[in-house]
């Protein structure tokens, strides 16, 4: 047998040689013509999340300014996931995204090698490269890990599948020191990515079933390891909150006591149900305890449910949301031939289960079955899926493997192998994308915006508040702060109140009826700029059109007079995209504009006259437009009318400029008038010239 050894080794290197293709595959549209496009957007934040961290090390300091505006907000992500973003970020400083891009790839490739070595010692060579034949290639588990990604999802397909075989061997072995350790790795998970707490429940059913199924084995009760697993876990997740959260929180979603409470409610109470149905003493003290921390948790744990079912507009929105159930294309899309493997490998490993009491395959089991679950109800629960779904197959079809009679193995494992052919295309390089792109059209804007737009604080300064902030679209949230370094009102956050409230504020803005309402609303934000990309729906409301909502009339028609609409008085068109709308060549992808109280002509015609406003406008992009406010002459001939725009040409902060003065037309009066810039961001009051007779 000495082949064995050298051929799993030959095996194993080219096993994670495909996973990196297959993370790298995307290479041409991730690194194009010099730029590096991260995966939107996510990993754009951590560029700066990670840069925030370096300047505040050793401490980690969760609060940026520039997110949310005008609050800021404390942002939830992972500590140690963010650490080493920063970590890798140090090795290229004069290029951050550049580093970034090889964030993810990296990990997944230690993880999967490190996690793959666990299983070969554990459970064996061909379970081992199984596990890791999956884990390299499914889809999702490649988007998780992918060139391109700084995004802490990718330690959940690993931390799914290492806890539930950590847990699996100390139920097997029956060892306190491995039900100790497998908490501690199970505390670490929420300091790794936001969606740790997820893989608790599984773990917790898989100790009252383990009990059931094998109450006589020898050595400690499950009760007892269960009490292990619950201190571990608490131990470590109490630590990770008093180093980097907020101890006097309960909020779910953060690094707050809800977690070691959680973990002990959970894991606590599956002690005491295990240790009663393994017909021992102690199982009053664990239940009660359990109680006791679940009590304050209610409240979280249904506003949880309440997102977990789409409660959170953003949530709704997003892709990673969509429910799989509705959409069997988008599953297949993210899981490839596992989703044709995981109801068989949930049937052998469940008849497994109960016919031979193999209690390690308990948390196995039971996290791809509620993971599956989860899944169906929002696409994101897919990625730890992968992980817990790669080892049910691998380790139960494995056993059902060498238990048939040599023919039907052999059948049964080439077909196996024939199902997951397909997944060798992950690992097929990209074609390079003729289009855009998703962000192409927009970084110029952003590059834009950091050369010419005046500082409201020093970016990087969390100490400082900024003195106004940008109201776009969520989706430019991460962009805004990164690449034009700008404070964001709206962002791609959710769940926590700071981000809903945020956002909807935004979108009050953007689905505002009227200019007037537009402004006041923009105000009290002290949003000093309005960024307009195209997009359908307005946050929270899929089914309500645009039509009516200033919105399409400031991005369509630069807030110039149409049928329906006067002139903006209070929007003052700054700068044009280069970049056009695709398919409309003389339309620019985006438009800023400023929020301004605008200058107030003053002047006299005839009583009740129509006064119309003129001013030849010409943009960056060689186009023309018409500005005309009007408004009427009162009853002793004097008006009073407000304008955005200056006549002067000597600024920096916009390209969108005047050929000349204002021409103010009535009867009986008419002249011009010459606006400065601190006119119109004051409101001051400009005195129209009569012109000569």
């Amino acid at each position: 047998m000495s082949w064995r050894a050298p051929a799993f080794w030959l095996a194993w290197a080219l096993l994670l040689a495909l996973a990196l293709a297959a993370r790298g595959a995307d290479w041409r549209n991730v690194f194009v013509e010099g730029r590096v496009e991260l995966v939107p957007t996510d990993s754009h934040y951590y560029v700066r999340f990670a840069r925030l961290q370096q300047r505040a090390f050793p401490r980690f300091e969760p609060f940026d300014p520039y997110i949310n505006h005008p609050t800021g907000a404390s942002i939830i992500w992972p500590p140690l996931h963010t650490w080493s973003v920063a970590l890798l970020l140090g090795l290229d400083p004069e290029n951050p995204e550049r580093a970034a891009a090889w964030v993810d790839p990296l990990l997944a490739l230690l993880e999967l090698g490190l996690l793959s070595l666990l299983v070969r010692r554990w459970l064996g060579d061909a379970v081992a490269l199984a596990t890791l034949a999956l884990l390299a290639l499914v889809p999702a588990a490649v988007q998780a890990g992918a060139l391109g990604n700084a995004d802490h999802h990718v330690h959940e397909p690993t931390l799914a599948a290492l806890c539930a075989l950590m847990l699996g061997q100390a139920l097997r072995l029956r060892r306190l020191t491995h039900g100790a350790a497998t908490g501690a790795v199970l505390g670490l998970a929420p300091l790794l990515t936001t969606s740790g707490f997820v893989l608790l429940p599984s773990l917790a059913a898989a100790l009252p079933l383990a009990a059931l199924l094998n109450r006589d084995a020898p050595g400690p009760g499950v009760g007892r390891l269960g009490l292990a697993l619950a201190l571990g876990a608490a131990v470590v997740l109490t630590v990770g909150v008093v180093a980097f959260g907020e101890p006097t929180s309960l909020a779910y979603h953060g690094l707050t006591s809800f977690q070691p409470l959680f973990a002990l409610a959970l894991l606590g109470g599956a002690s005491g149900l295990a240790t009663l149905l393994e017909r021992r003493r102690g199982w009053m003290l664990p239940l009660g305890l359990a109680l006791l921390c679940a009590l304050p948790l209610v409240p979280e744990l249904s506003r949880a449910l309440h997102h977990l079912l789409l409660g959170d507009p953003l949530l709704a929105a997003v892709m990673e949301s969509r429910p799989l159930w509705k959409d069997l294309d988008f599953a297949s899309e993210l899981l490839g031939p596992m989703l044709l493997l995981l109801p068989p490998g949930l049937a052998v490993a469940g008849a497994r289960l109960w016919k031979q009491r193999d209690v390690a395959l308990a948390p196995v089991f039971l996290g791809a079955l509620s993971l599956t679950a989860a899944s169906l109800l929002q696409a994101r629960f897919t990625q730890a899926l992968t992980g817990s779904g790669a080892l049910l197959l691998a380790s139960s079809l494995g056993g059902a493997l060498r238990d048939m009679r040599p023919t039907l193995r052999r059948v049964s494992t080439v077909l196996l192998v024939l199902t997951g052919l397909p997944l060798l295309a992950e690992a097929l390089p990209h074609p390079r994308d003729t289009g855009p792109g998703l962000l192409g059209p927009i970084r110029p804007m952003m590059a834009w915006m950091r050369e010419h737009t005046p500082s409201p604080s020093s970016p990087w300064d969390v100490h400082t508040p900024p003195a106004w902030g940008v109201i776009a679209q969520y989706d430019m949230g991460h962009l805004l702060v990164l690449w034009a370094e700008r404070p964001a009102v709206a962002t791609p956050f959710s769940q926590v109140p700071v981000h809903q409230h945020a956002n909807a504020r935004a979108t009050a803005v953007l689905g505002a009826a009227t200019e007037e309402e537009a402004y006041a609303l923009a105000r009290e934000l002290s949003a000093r700029y309005l960024l307009l990309t195209p997009f359908r729906s307005l946050l929270g409301h899929p089914g309500r059109s645009l039509d009516g909502t200033v919105s399409p009339w400031l991005h369509e028609h630069a807030g110039m007079a149409t049928g329906a609409r006067a002139a903006s008085t209070h929007f003052r068109l700054v700068h044009d995209s280069a970049e056009s709308l695709q398919g409309h060549p003389e339309r620019p992808y985006a438009r800023l504009f400023e929020v301004l109280p605008g200058a107030v002509l003053h002047g006299r015609c005839a009583p009740q006259a129509p006064v119309m406003a003129l001013l030849e406008l010409e943009t960056a992009r060689g186009q023309s437009l018409r500005y005309e406010p009007r408004t009427t002459a009162g009853p002793d001939g004097s008006f009073t009318l407000r304008v955005a725009y200056p006549s002067s040409r000597d600024t920096h902060e916009a390209d969108v400029l005047a050929r000349g003065p204002y021409s103010i037309r009535c009867a009986g009066g008419g002249g011009s008038a010459l606006v400065s810039e601190q006119a119109v961001r004051e409101g001051q009051q400009v005195e129209v010239v009569l012109d000569s007779p």
